[in-house]
Formats: structure tokens, C-alpha cells, sequence
């Protein structure tokens, strides 16, 4: 049974085919103006139940909240709402322009960065070891390729795991490469299992830097948000000041608590961007013009695709899987201290979702599941699981 929201694109898609007809002819059918008013209709009721569910899940407009969004192929914003504060010391509202931490959202840029690299002929993914950008990797690592790192499939070690025990300041990326090179193991070898990785991510990052000869988040910012028109994303680094900040905090004994950074909240590769939901929606407007091309990118995309179980796999920072309706979904989520955040697209249903969160409970299990299910849109593999917490466990490895 189609949802609302789906009744509405068809409506309007409709509308404006038979409309540019009419026009032609110089009138307007009675049978336009019933579209337009059930079109209208459709879109107010679906505003209403997306408030709705907002509202069920993130009641309180003095807490930490939620920023929803919803836009179509052509980036059209088919949904937009908030509700909750930013910053609990100014009391700033959460908007479209409020900049939350992406966290693990990021992979999908960092992975975009080395895609341009390889249409500049600059790097070849496939037979390009990491020994040659950091002869200080031993065993197995040392001769895996860039391509098992982009799909987590390199059997790196985690680093979160490798953290010294009086580790006071923030890691940067360079400080995992230094936590692993010294050890000679790896979990497998290379290329022959998935196991998702922060680590390649955060080593994919100095790959970057070193091919580029340009320090990865002015990388990113002249080579993406610059050009994509982005002019308030940037990749995080602890001296940054951003504008329309979105601060991370915890619930603690009914109490929410300031909990912005960690320290892992420094390293760039694995998920240091940040960014709105105003200017997420032109980036994923570009990745997926990029991804239903005939370039290299979407080329590269599905050669990289590495699967995870019979359902679902993964490729340059998109989990990858089909809908109810044999559609492919492209999804993702971030988690870090302070944020929760998760993206789904489905272009051929011309939906794409960004949900941000400035709070790390679980408020957002709950709220993605009645999401879902409003939008009609189930996961093969995923039916009568909860999207969020099996993403949680696929970060873990608890497969």
C-alpha cells in the first residue's frame, strides 16, 4: 500500500506533465486544479504526521532536539522541521542552518575525496599499496590496497581499542596511523571478510593529504563544499569556530550533560565533518548526479560494493540494500558522543531523509522506525528490525 508521501510525488509529477500540455494549448483542465488541490492536500497531511512524530519523540523544545529533512531528485524540500536547542548556554533554536557533527555520516566525503583523486588520474585504488604512503606498516597491512579500505574490508585493526590507558589529548588521524604501525596483525586478510573500520577511514584521510600535498579539511573545502556551495561545512579541527554550532550533550539521571568531544572526536577521515541539513542537501543532491552517471564514480562505486550478508552491502560510505518495492536504498548513520545521525536515500522513489540529533539516547531508534514506516519504506533484510540499531551493530562488528 503506497504511503502519503509517496501519493504526493506521484501528484506532483503528474501535475506538471499534464500542466505543461495544457499550457501549450493556452488553458488549464478542471483535471489540474483537482491535482493541485489533492496534491496540496497530501503534502499538508504528510506535514502533519512528520510533526507529529517529531513532537511524540522530541517533545521539549528547551532540550537538546532533532533536525528532520526531507527533498526530492532535484532538491526540492519536500519536509523541513525541527525541534530542541542547539546550544543550552545561548539557547539558539535548531534550524536548517544549525551545523551538527557528522560523525561517521563523514565516511561518505572522505570516500568522495579519494574518487576525485583516482578522475585525476592521481591514484589508482586497486593496485596502489599502503606501504608506499607509510613505509612503517608491517605484516599483512602493509601490502593491503586502497580499495579494501574504502569498503572495509582491509581487516585493519581498531583503533579505539589500541587507545593508550592515559591518553588525555584528542587523537588526530596521524595518531592512529602511529597506534598501528607497530603492530604486524590484522583481524584478516585483506579482502576477504567485512568488518567495518574508523581506522581505513582515518588512514584513507592521510592518503589524501599526501597525494594532494594539501591538509585534508582545506582538501575538502576547496575541492567539495567550496565548489558545491557549501560555504559554512568545514572538516573539524579543535581550533575551528563554527557558525551555527550545534553542541553534543548526554542524559544523564534526567539531566542533559555537555558532551561535545571525546577523544576521538578530533580525527578527520572517519567522521570529522560538519554541516546542516541546508547544505547536506546539496551535497547528496551532487553525490547521487554523480552516482547515476556514466563517469567514473559510479563505476568505481559498483565495483567497490563489498557485501555484508545476503541483503546488504557497502561502498564508498552508503550501505547499500533494496526497499519493499526492489528499489535500491542507499543509508548511513552517525554516532559519537553528544550526536546521532542518519541519512537514507532512495532515488528511485525521489526521496532522500536527513535526520540530525544533537543528543546521543536513544530517543532515535524509536523515531527512524516510526519514520520509516510513515514513509512506507522497509529494508529487505531489516524487516521487523530497528534501521538505527542494527547500523550500531554493524559498527561494533557484532554480526
Amino acid at each position: 500500500m503506497i504511503g502519503a508521501f509517496f501519493y504526493v510525488l506521484i501528484l506532483l509529477n503528474l501535475l506538471h506533465i499534464i500542466n505543461q500540455f495544457y499550457l501549450m494549448k493556452g488553458f488549464l483542465s478542471f483535471f489540474c486544479l483537482f491535482l493541485i488541490c489533492s496534491a496540496s492536500y497530501a503534502q499538508d497531511n504528510l506535514m502533519i504526521k512528520l510533526d507529529a512524530i517529531i513532537e511524540k519523540h522530541y517533545p521539549n523544545q528547551k532540550d537538546p532536539g532533532i533536525m528532520l529533512q526531507v527533498h526530492d531528485n532535484n532538491e526540492k524540500i519536500l519536509y523541513s522541521g525541527s525541534n530542541g536547542i542547539a546550544n543550552l548556554e545561548t539557547s539558539e533554536p535548531i534550524s536548517s542552518k544549525t551545523n551538527f557533527r557528522m560523525a561517521s555520516v563523514s565516511k561518505q566525503f572522505t570516500a568522495f575525496a579519494v574518487w576525485m583523486l583516482v578522475d585525476e588520474y592521481k591514484i589508482d585504488v586497486y593496485n596502489t599499496k599502503l606501504i608506499e604512503f607509510f613505509p612503517n606498516l608491517k605484516g599483512p597491512i602493509a601490502n593491503c590496497n586502497i580499495y579494501y579500505l574504502l569498503n572495509h574490508t582491509s581487516g585493519v585493526l581498531d583503533y579505539e581499542g589500541l587507545i593508550p590507558v592515559n591518553q588525555k589529548d584528542q587523537l588526530s588521524d596521524l595518531d592512529v596511523l602511529k597506534i598501528i604501525e607497530p603492530l604486524d596483525s590484522v583481524y584478516f586478510q585483506p579482502g576477504s571478510k567485512w568488518r567495518y573500520s574508523n581506522t581505513g577511514y582515518c588512514l584513507l584521510a592521510l592518503i589524501i593529504e599526501k597525494v594532494s600535498g594539501k591538509n585534508y579539511s582545506n582538501y575538502v573545502k576547496e575541492k567539495i563544499f567550496s565548489v558545491f556551495g557549501m560555504r559554512n561545512s568545514l572538516v573539524y579541527n579543535p581550533e575551528d569556530k563554527i557558525s551555527n554550532r550545534a553542541y553534543g550533550y548526554h542524559l544523564q539521571d534526567d539531566k542533559f550533560r555537555f558532551a561535545d568531544q571525546s577523544l576521538t572526536s578530533a580525527t578527520k577521515g572517519d567522521g570529522g565533518v560538519y554541516t546542516s541539513a541546508e547544505e547536506y542537501l546539496l551535497w547528496n543532491a551532487k553525490y547521487f548526479q554523480a552516482l547515476g552517471s556514466k563517469f567514473s564514480f559510479s563505476i568505481l562505486f559498483k565495483n567497490n560494493l563489498a557485501p555484508i550478508n545476503q541483503d546488504i552491502s557497502y561502498s564508498y560510505g552508503k550501505f547499500v540494500g533494496k526497499d519493499n518495492l526492489g528499489n535500491t536504498v542507499y543509508f548511513h548513520s552517525g554516532e559519537s558522543t553528544g550526536f546521532n545521525n542518519f541519512v537514507l536515500s532512495i532515488p528511485d522513489r525521489n526521496i532522500h531523509i536527513s535526520l540530525f540529533s544533537n543528543r546521543d539516547d536513544q530517543k532515535i531508534v524509536s523515531f527512524i522506525d516510526d519514520l520509516l514506516k510513515e514513509l512506507d519504506i522497509q529494508i529487505k533484510g531489516l524487516e521487523g528490525k530497528s534501521v538505527f540499531n542494527w547500523l550500531s551493530r554493524a559498527y561494533m562488528n557484532e554480526f
